[in-house]
């Protein structure tokens, strides 16, 4: 447990690789799911706060970030009771963020 805790603290200490950019929603792109598209391998997708009304995708990009500008207390992700708020199904690896977030309204078949 204790090694898992420095492995992941380092990962969120550390510098993002060179070359990795930060895509800001809203600012630079007005949805999430248009910048999970465009961020390339490590780039940061850093979203301000508010309610997001979602079902996302996950590209098939590694080491994409996906965090809240403020915490999960003021940015959230609703899926709206029509399917998942997130769908990673492939492309991902343990370099794969996702932080910060209050997610809710969520559904996946059979539940």
């Amino acid at each position: 447990m204790k090694i898992a805790a420095i492995v992941t603290l380092a990962l969120l200490v550390l510098p993002p690789p060179a070359g990795a950019d930060v895509i800001r929603v809203p600012g630079d792109v007005g949805r999430i799911g248009t910048a999970l598209l465009l961020a390339a391998p490590y780039d940061t997708v850093l979203v301000a706060p508010g309610d997001y009304p979602v079902n996302l995708i996950w590209p098939a990009t590694a080491g994409i970030k996906l965090r809240s500008e403020d915490g999960p207390e003021t940015t959230f992700l609703d899926g709206g009771g029509a399917a998942s708020v997130i769908g990673i199904y492939t492309g991902v690896d343990t370099t794969t963020v996702v932080a910060g977030f209050t997610v809710r309204g969520g559904h996946a078949e059979g539940q």
